[in-house]
């Protein structure tokens, strides 16, 4: 009984983190756009750009450039569905992905030094290792 409702809350907070990232890539460069908005449409290129992808892999010559026409599949759908140009997809997209990592290396910073602090150095064997 409470499996549908887990599910619908998980997706919705899936579609709005990776909304968020869209988002602050949109605000970067002035354009006004909502998390959800940013969110859906992230979900709809993606699949656009999976449906796409599906098709091009089995294309003898055009499976080398699938990665390159899967990504332009993803910003041609941003663009449509977000309306705005195909340039300003891109650069959202790369600024998105460029917040991304650089949260991404803050948390393993932060997760590791974190985590270091329970590390002991007495227990580090001394000499052969056994190999």
């Amino acid at each position: 009984m409470l499996g549908p409702a887990v599910f619908a809350l998980s997706l919705l907070f899936l579609i709005l983190f990776a909304g968020f990232f869209l988002w602050i890539g949109l605000k970067i460069m002035g354009k006004d756009k909502g998390i959800l908005e940013s969110g859906l449409a992230n979900l709809a290129a993606g699949i656009f750009s999976f449906i796409i992808l599906a098709i091009i892999t089995v294309i003898p010559l055009l499976g080398l450039l699938s990665p390159f026409l899967g990504y332009i599949a993803y910003v041609y759908g941003l663009k449509t569905i977000l309306k705005i140009g195909f340039f300003e997809a891109l650069v959202a997209s790369i600024l998105a992905s460029f917040v991304f990592f650089i949260l991404s290396i803050i948390l393993s910073l932060v997760a590791g030094i974190w985590v270091f602090q329970y590390t002991s150095f007495n227990q580090i064997p001394s000499g052969n290792i056994g190999f």
